[in-house]
């Protein structure tokens, strides 16, 4: 028996609070849904933004843009792990691009932090990038072969910033004890170098990608640390974050823009309703669902040579 589907409000309201870093348990409670269902919404209305953002953000006119990493688990830390399992568990990492100057979130996937990610991720950004272009990386060491392998070595200049951190400290400016894990790190200072062609250092960083991961640390619940939120299978950790960067994309208008990145990359508009995600969600599966069909009634016609022609 199929379940019974939400309405488009009952529908909004769980893709709202979702992304505004609330539990899944916590929705259920709140709008009295079963977390079955709010776990097909956030399957649902990822799968579907994913395919949306896969097919529209190309060609994009970008002159700066920012790649880098940020770590999450999958039902385990990788150090918990048995040394024979097989299974999609422990640590993942989602790699993103963004435009410095309209802060659209272009390209992205989850996988480990290995040389074969990192090659299909900036595969991936060259397709999706037209025009010149200023690359700013962090100094994983895999960057300078990955983009020269996509970029080529002519139309686009690159280079690095590395970020100088102090020792831990505490509020009254002690340092802190070694083993604890406490204090802060305050940057000290950042290292920029030029790679490729001729970089405006000036304006060369990462601080965008990375405020944008501080957006999803804060505010998708799956990469809270210390907590009980995180994914425990990959294929669900994968479709709330593309449902996240949708609706960061689309959704919400970013405080320094005063619009989505969507509407300042030229890509809409104007901004997207919540309604219009649920919308767009229904659209995808009719769409998937009318090629089945098709497809079906393709694989039931008889082929010409088993027609026989003198009937």
């Amino acid at each position: 028996m199929a379940y019974p589907r939400l309405s488009k409000e009952k529908q909004t309201l769980v893709i709202a609070a979702l992304c505004e870093g609330t539990p899944i348990r916590a929705v259920a409670r709140m709008f009295k849904v079963g977390k079955d269902t709010i776990h097909r919404v956030i399957c649902e209305t990822g799968e579907a933004f994913a395919d949306y953002m896969d097919k529209e953000l190309r060609d994009l006119p970008c002159s700066r843009i920012e790649m880098d990493e940020q770590w999450q688990y999958v039902g385990c830390h990788a150090g918990r792990l048995p040394k024979d399992d097989k299974t999609e568990r422990g640590d993942y990492w989602l790699w993103a691009c963004i435009d410095a100057d309209t802060k659209l979130v272009f390209s992205h996937v989850v996988g480990k932090r290995d040389w074969w990610t990192g090659y299909s991720f900036v595969g991936d950004v060259r397709k999706r990038v037209g025009g010149p272009v200023q690359i700013a990386t962090d100094n994983l060491r895999a960057y300078p072969f990955h983009i020269r392998s996509h970029f080529g070595y002519e139309g686009y200049s690159y280079g690095t910033e590395t970020k100088i951190f102090g020792e831990p400290k505490l509020s009254d400016g002690t340092l802190a004890r070694l083993g604890r894990n406490e204090g802060v790190r305050r940057m000290q200072t950042a290292e920029r170098a030029a790679v490729v062609g001729s970089p405006d250092l000036e304006s060369l960083t990462t601080s965008h990608i990375e405020r944008a991961f501080l957006t999803v640390r804060q505010e998708l619940k799956r990469f809270q640390r210390k907590g009980l939120g995180y994914s425990k299978d990959l294929e669900t950790h994968k479709r709330a974050v593309a449902l996240f960067l949708g609706v960061y994309n689309f959704v919400r208008a970013h405080h320094t823009l005063g619009t989505t990145p969507a509407v300042a990359g030229g890509l809409e508009e104007k901004p997207w309703s919540l309604e219009r995600v649920v919308e767009m969600t229904q659209a995808y599966f009719r769409g998937k669902e009318e090629a089945k069909i098709r497809a079906g009634i393709t694989h039931k016609l008889p082929s010409k040579r088993n027609v026989d022609i003198r009937a």
